[in-house]
């Protein structure tokens, strides 16, 4: 998933869990909790950013 985002790319999803926000760390995106739609707390957005991947590669 993240060789296939371009650099700065956004991925959004309804999952907030936290072992999910755990892998996409792990994976070298940035992360950020954002307001969900209607009958859902919170959304995940994460970003890549190519310094991140520069570093473990």
């Amino acid at each position: 998933m993240f060789d296939a985002l371009k650099p700065d790319g956004l991925l959004t999803t309804y999952c907030a869990k936290g072992s999910v926000k755990r892998n996409f760390r792990a994976l070298g995106f940035d992360l950020e909790a954002i307001a969900g739609p209607p009958g859902k707390r919170e959304m995940t957005r994460v970003v890549k950013k190519e310094a991140v991947k520069s570093l473990v590669m």
